[in-house]
């Protein structure tokens, strides 16, 4: 299916509600970068705020390959998510600025609901990003998440292959599994190279080779991503299980009545303790050399 080209309305700075909005400490908040490979990727960050209508700050409180790669490559995405109903998120691309490592935002972080109790780790540096653009506020509709799930069950079959091969562990197929759980998908705009997060809740594996998603929500984003180009989806449950699996997209069918899109699995990355980092494919551990001549 050919892309469609969709005229996304993208501002240059916040509004006084979007600033207001970014404020909310207990919401869904996502950093999207671009890795060594030049793949998209996606982690969760939890101090993460607006500081100004043109910048963004997000604190540190553990080594992450994510704050590797925005340093490596400046471009990158933001997405936040109320969690109140209706669903409500907002969209930003961004380039890397600056690092701190004391000062009042650093202060902010470490007094919130989210680090103030904590006796084991607090945040260390932040991190500021000016932004480029902004997309509207956009709602999630239930609704289609739901009719997701039973299109789900419709394609499924359909959609699986005959294949042995195992990807996920078991954390991935309980993350993946249930529409329920949130899942959120990054791909690289080919207009201007900046990742862009949007929901996917609707992802599913039909089999532990690919992921697909029903093409129902958001759809005139989904069409931007170019059929070949590496994306990733990132779930996680209400325990903040999460994982991030990534590959190649294959594209948008209809498969008995509903359009789907496609993504082969080719690499899974554990987002948590207790080893974050790559899981699929499993990295070849050579035996311990005990004997030397």
């Amino acid at each position: 299916m050919a892309n469609k080209t969709i005229d996304i309305k993208w501002a240059p700075e916040l509004t006084q509600e979007q600033y207001n909005f970014m404020q909310t400490p207990l919401m869904v908040k996502m950093l999207g970068t671009v890795d060594d490979n030049g793949w998209p990727h996606i982690t969760f960050i939890a101090n993460n705020r607006a500081c100004s209508k043109t910048q963004v700050v997000f604190g540190e409180f553990m080594y992450g390959k994510s704050k590797q790669y925005i340093q490596a490559r400046p471009k990158h995405a933001y997405m936040f998510m109320g969690l109140s109903l209706p669903f409500t998120l907002l969209q930003i691309k961004a380039d890397f600025s600056h690092i701190a490592n004391k000062g009042e935002d650093i202060d902010q972080f470490n007094v919130s609901q989210d680090m103030r109790y904590s006796t084991t780790m607090n945040v260390f540096r932040v991190f500021y990003s000016n932004i480029k653009e902004v997309s509207p506020m956009k709602k999630i509709s239930l609704l289609k998440v739901l009719g997701a799930g039973i299109s789900n069950g419709i394609t499924r079959g359909s959609l699986k292959r005959d294949t042995q091969k195992e990807t996920f562990n078991r954390f991935g197929k309980l993350i993946f599994n249930s529409v329920m759980n949130p899942k959120f998908l990054v791909y690289i705009d080919p207009k201007d190279g900046y990742p862009v997060i949007l929901p996917c809740f609707q992802a599913f594996p039909p089999d532990n080779t690919q992921l697909a998603f029903r093409m129902n929500q958001f759809e005139d984003q989904l069409n931007q991503i170019p059929v070949g180009s590496k994306i990733a989806i990132y779930g996680l449950t209400m325990e903040f299980i999460a994982q991030e699996a990534s590959g190649t997209y294959l594209g948008a069918e209809k498969i008995r009545g509903y359009m789907m899109g496609r993504m082969d699995i080719e690499q899974i990355y554990n987002s948590g303790p207790p080893m974050p980092g790559k899981i699929y494919p499993e990295i070849e551990v050579l035996p311990e050399i005990t004997e030397f001549e």
